[in-house]
């Protein structure tokens, strides 16, 4: 199985756990440790993969090359654009929607998110990636609305406590299965 295809099954995996222990006691318990244990398996996991990928570069006739250190610059650059911006910059992005979330919610007094629903989020950003979270995101909010609309009476608030991992879930599939297989995905890196 390749390695790409490995990514997608743990977070998938990860995605459906916490999918399946979501109540809010066993969240409150476990989301937030269940954070910060996949921020560090992804950076195994990366430094993994490019361990791998410089094993590989060894035994072909790129070994002269990175054996220099413009070669090596030249490989942290490859490996950065082809495995690590992918989760880097979801993680830089669900630290950052962490601080958002909760300066607008202390501002507004906790009325938007839940203190665990932050880390259900973050989670969410983070096993999608980049630059899946650009459609996760507005996707969480835009099924909230639809949802509300559709069952809500006027001025009441839909939490969008389990729209996260469900929503997380999708987008991950959609990915896989159809946007990367399109010439307009790779569009996106950086």
């Amino acid at each position: 199985m390749p390695y790409e295809n490995l990514a997608f099954y743990i977070s998938t995996g990860i995605l459906l756990f916490a999918l399946f222990i979501q109540s809010k006691e066993k969240t409150k318990k476990f989301i937030k440790p269940l954070f910060w244990t996949t921020s560090v398996l992804v950076l195994g996991y990366l430094s993994y993969i490019t361990y791998l990928q410089y094993k590989a570069f060894q035994k072909s006739y790129l070994d002269l090359t990175i054996g220099t250190l413009d070669g090596l610059k030249w490989f942290a650059g490859y490996v950065q654009l082809h495995f690590w911006n992918t989760y880097l910059v979801s993680f830089v992005a669900a630290l950052l929607i962490f601080a958002l979330a909760k300066y607008i919610n202390k501002k507004r007094g906790e009325v938007f998110l839940e203190g665990e629903e932050i880390y259900l989020g973050g989670l969410g950003v983070l096993l999608v990636g980049y630059p899946s979270f650009f459609f996760y995101i507005p996707l969480v909010l835009l099924l909230a609305i639809i949802t509300s609309l559709i069952t809500k009476k006027q001025k009441e608030r839909l939490p969008l406590y389990y729209f996260w991992m469900p929503t997380a879930i999708l987008v991950l599939l959609v990915i896989f299965f159809w946007a990367e297989h399109q010439s307009w995905w790779f569009t996106f890196r950086f």
